[in-house]
């Protein structure tokens, strides 16, 4: 075929066409996109040729309206807008019928991207854990359902949501439709299935009330943890919690530190990979409370672990070489993890510490504009000077059972 023309398609141009010598050759229409004429040996025929959308991919699709000498150009005209309007509805959505896409599927494509940024270290691998726990575990139920039959029956979102609150609770009501929202957000971004609704279905969800859960302890509780922590009978562990107390880092990252990021003499422990991947890096001041921790750490690391405590300042028996589940069970150890992280703030707070110092030394998102042209590591001996402070605090509350002596 010829390289195509663009000319008015009227009945006097197209019915003077000369008919083709060899082959067959193009004019489209300047006035309908995909309209057009085609000029054979014997024939000239009014045809629509458009591209739709297939489960996310372009095709194109070609239909034949009539012959010129049968059909006046207006009326061709106008059934090839009736056509295209089929075309992208009907026709679209029979051809996606051939491969429907199932949440299963939606959420197949969605955790390879997430994997891919984990990759990259641009997102940590707890967000996909969570994902993945209510994608098999909560909505099991709708792994073979078409996203496009979730995307039509809102109302049916909403019962889930109703029926995971009384089974599973408000919480974990809550992220499965999260879940659910994020992989069909994705579905309709990639368009992986152009027969979506274009609403998601999720919007017609009332999500549950939450609120913080406030597990911090107070300054009247830290004797009797303190108790609880001496009976702990692995020392490395006791330790662990104790400087997850003094230095309020998240417990995911501490029991991936290393001694190699250890720097004494500036008193610095940096941390690579916290919370929101290597992007948010950054340099934990140091307490001399923290330092003594560490030095504990050290000597009974070398002796129960040998070679594991030569590469991480939290070794274990396990297959990484270092602790890889830091809970405790609350009877014997009441509080731990994110709730010594709390007490930490509370700590702070109880000494003064201005807001955006706790948020430096916590790692926080600095929120405002201004903070963010703070250059964190010129601050280095203003925040161990603040690090001193609340480290101090919490010693000094914790000294009725000589921890750390």
């Amino acid at each position: 075929m010829n390289t195509a023309k663009r000319e008015k398609l009227t009945n006097r141009l197209c019915r003077s066409l000369p008919f083709a010598e060899a082959g067959q050759y193009t004019i489209r229409d300047t006035e309908l996109a995909g309209f057009m004429v085609v000029i054979g040996r014997k024939t000239r025929t009014y045809t629509l040729q458009i591209d739709v959308m297939v489960l996310g991919k372009r095709k194109t699709v070609k239909r034949k309206i009539g012959d010129v000498s049968e059909f006046d150009a207006s009326a061709a005209r106008t059934e090839a807008k009736r056509l295209t309007v089929e075309l992208r509805t009907e026709t679209g959505k029979h051809l996606n019928r051939r491969k429907v896409l199932t949440f299963a599927q939606a959420w197949e494509s969605y955790a390879s991207r997430l994997r891919a940024r984990i990759d990259a270290a641009e997102r940590s691998p707890r967000t996909l854990e969570s994902y993945e726990d209510c994608f098999k575990r909560l909505l099991a139920d709708w792994h073979g359902v078409p996203l496009r039959d979730l995307g039509d029956q809102p109302d049916l979102i909403a019962n889930k949501h109703s029926e995971l609150t009384k089974l599973s609770g408000p919480y974990q009501a809550n992220r499965a439709m999260s879940t659910l929202r994020i992989v069909y957000n994705h579905a309709l971004k990639k368009r992986l299935d152009p027969s979506l609704p274009p609403h998601n279905p999720v919007s017609s969800v009332d999500f549950n009330q939450e609120t913080r859960r406030s597990s911090g302890l107070g300054a009247d509780e830290l004797g009797i943890w303190a108790q609880q922590l001496q009976a702990l009978q692995n020392p490395v562990r006791r330790e662990f919690h104790l400087f997850t107390l003094v230095s309020a880092m998240r417990p995911d990252a501490l029991k991936k530190a290393r001694w190699e990021h250890l720097n004494v003499k500036e008193r610095t422990l940096f941390v690579p990979e916290p919370k929101g991947g290597k992007k948010r890096a950054f340099y934990l001041a140091l307490s001399r409370p923290m330092l003594r921790c560490l030095w504990r750490t050290r000597r009974v690391g070398r002796m129960l672990y040998g070679e594991h405590a030569v590469e991480w300042i939290f070794p274990a028996a396990t297959p990484t070489g270092h602790i890889s589940e830091y809970k405790e069970k609350r009877h014997i150890l009441s509080h731990w993890g994110n709730d010594l992280r709390q007490t930490w703030r509370t700590c702070a707070q109880a000494v003064g510490l201005s807001e955006l110092d706790a948020q430096i030394l916590m790692n926080h998102s600095l929120g405002n504009v201004n903070a963010g042209y703070i250059t964190t590591k010129a601050l280095r001996d203003h925040l161990v000077t603040q690090q001193e402070r609340v480290s101090a605090y919490i010693m000094e509350l914790l000294s009725t059972r000589r921890i750390g002596s």
